[in-house]
């Protein structure tokens, strides 16, 4: 019986000791440890630097590799949100902004799949910290989950002459995706200390999130650093994403205007000058800078000079819902389509009715969305044209309870909003409700079996799920992701196509 405690004894310490070693981890700049996370199997990272704080002398300068420490840092908190301008983000926020989080199931040695996200928030706003993106229930599925920071707005994406010239790459700008690209680089480098593998990379992305994914999938800095890529709601071209960017000398113009109007005579200047100074300027854009965007990503899409990786795409099926807030009256709507479409001005009015007000208004807030599924259509034909296989999907699950409570725009709902996929992906439809009905969570179910199946083998079938076809087509049936996710035609084809033949974008 002795024996038996003793041997008892060695196995618990050891175990002890594993999860230990688990917890404490080194990276290429120093010990990192975790915490547990809610379910004891998963250990979370969190605050862990990929760059050097890009304060002073760093601000608009590309993100350089973290200093060593000497130590073991305490990786067991978020980090401050990139600096912005956001009424409702109540995060700390800090210049000194460029960390990421790592969550990894804390007892398997495999060399497991990595899925990386990047937040959305039209390159202006949002945190890695934000609750929506809490990676513990997709770690559970067996992935290494990483979410980061990246400059934002001004301070993300502010182009000038001065910095032109002080660039090795003479050239300026874009630093909120140099900065992504960056922690993608961190992850290729150090991701097997947490257990993943850097060859099983996937990143994914929602909204200006997603914009943020096809820049990557498009820019020679990112080959290699990720295989697969899963683009929601934001895709280059998609709705609301730009179609074409700014040229580089447009956007030092724009700098230079900026710099005036708040009293910047030189780039020490502005270097000197609070950020918080600067928050009222939201309009800094990414730009054709000639190093991460050799060419416009559309250019770039066009031309088959892309990334070849695997692809997740779709949309949603009421983009609109908060992000539509200027419809025009129906009588200016019809006089409108006369004027653009001509003799197909009747077949638009009857795709999009203008019967009343209220009918005009519906309309509009259904082409928002029907724009922005024309565009994840197309960036599914380019990826197919260079041999990528692509998943197309439209998220059409109408659910009275999901993460954005707030009442619609124009008061209609007529479908699943911007981002409602989003606590399904995550697994947390139950952090938005106390009560979570059954056919929510075996949605919840379905879609984070895609989304990590993908991961695991760039194919989201698996055991027991819905057949989802690799994209044959712009008129081929895609994966429609409602209470009985299927395959069949897009429900909304003859709008899109409409769209699509008369040059919209």
């Amino acid at each position: 019986m002795k024996t038996f405690w003793a041997v008892l004894s060695t196995v618990l310490m050891m175990a002890t000791c594993y999860s230990q070693i688990k917890q404490s981890l080194r990276t290429e700049s120093g010990l990192v440890s975790g915490v547990p996370g809610r379910d004891p199997s998963i250990t979370a990272f969190k605050g862990i630097p990929y760059a050097e704080p890009p304060v002073r002398n760093l601000r608009w300068v590309e993100p350089r590799p973290p200093r060593q420490w000497e130590g073991v840092r305490k990786a067991d908190h978020f980090s401050d949100g990139c600096i912005q301008n956001f009424p409702k983000g109540d995060f700390p926020k800090s210049e000194d902004c460029l960390y990421l989080n790592v969550w990894t199931p804390a007892k398997d040695k495999a060399a497991l799949p990595v899925m990386v996200y990047i937040h959305g928030g039209g390159l202006r706003v949002g945190s890695a910290r934000e609750a929506l993106y809490d990676g513990e229930e997709l770690a559970k599925k067996g992935i290494v989950v990483v979410t980061l920071n990246y400059r934002l707005g001004i301070l993300g994406f502010f182009a000038h002459p001065e910095l032109t010239k002080e660039s090795p790459y003479h050239t300026s700008g874009n630093y909120g995706l140099l900065d992504q690209n960056a922690a993608l680089q961190w992850v290729h480098r150090n991701i097997a200390a947490f257990g993943g593998d850097p060859n099983k990379v996937t990143i994914f992305g929602q909204s200006g999130g997603a914009f943020s994914v096809t820049s990557q999938v498009v820019s020679p800095l990112s080959k290699g650093l990720f295989r697969a890529a899963i683009v929601e709601s934001g895709g280059v071209g998609a709705g609301f994403a730009r179609t074409e960017l700014l040229s580089l000398e447009d956007g030092e113009k724009a700098g230079v205007k900026f710099a005036d109007s708040v009293g910047a005579h030189s780039l020490a200047d502005l270097r000197a000058m609070p950020a918080e100074k600067m928050l009222s300027d939201g309009s800094a854009e990414s730009n054709v800078d000639g190093r991460f965007f050799p060419a416009s990503p559309v250019t770039l899409l066009n031309e088959g000079k892309q990334n070849k990786v695997a692809m997740i795409v779709g949309s949603n099926s009421d983009e609109g819902q908060h992000l539509f807030r200027s419809p025009v009256p129906a009588g200016e709507y019809a006089e409108q389509a006369r004027k653009m479409y001509g003799a197909d001005a009747d077949k638009f009015l009857s795709l999009y009715p203008n019967d009343s007000e209220e009918a005009s208004k519906a309309s509009q807030q259904r082409m928002f969305a029907d724009r922005m599924a024309l565009g994840e259509q197309n960036l599914a034909a380019s990826m197919t044209s260079i041999g990528s296989n692509v998943y197309l999907y439209y998220f059409d699950y109408l659910d009275e309870g999901g993460y954005n409570s707030e009442p619609p725009t124009l008061g209609l709902r007529l479908g699943a909003d911007h981002g409602a996929e989003l606590p399904y992906v995550f697994g947390l439809m139950s952090h938005w409700r106390a009560s979570v009905p059954d056919q929510d969570l075996k949605l919840q179910n379905i879609v984070m079996q895609y989304w990590t199946n993908f991961a695991k083998d760039v194919d989201p079938n698996g055991k027991g799920l819905p057949a989802w076809e690799v994209f044959k087509g712009l008129h081929s049936p895609i994966m429609i992701v409602d209470k009985n996710p299927s395959m069949r035609p897009h429900p909304r084809a003859g709008q899109v196509e409409f769209l699509r033949t008369h040059g919209v974008k």
